[in-house]
């Protein structure tokens, strides 16, 4: 299977730390594509786009704790 993601990225926000909402969820894309498995990146990522789970994210019903992946350590 092929992932492709294109997403326009406020570079300065993430650096600077003040990105919200779907910038959150974009840089969380980014780092799980750079720095996790391929497979291990794929569940995660397939969980994180989820509607029903960006909407608990932003509402504070599920934190990225809740996403982890049987794999991942989030610690």
């Amino acid at each position: 299977m092929r992932l492709g993601i294109v997403h326009n990225v406020d570079v300065e926000q993430v650096v600077n730390r003040t990105a919200t909402g779907h910038l959150c969820i974009a840089r969380a894309v980014d780092v799980a594509l750079e720095t996790l498995d391929v497979g291990v990146a794929k569940m995660f990522v397939t969980k994180l786009v989820k509607e029903e789970n960006i909407e608990a994210l932003r509402s504070g019903a599920k934190t990225w704790d809740d996403l982890a992946v049987s794999v991942s350590d989030f610690l």
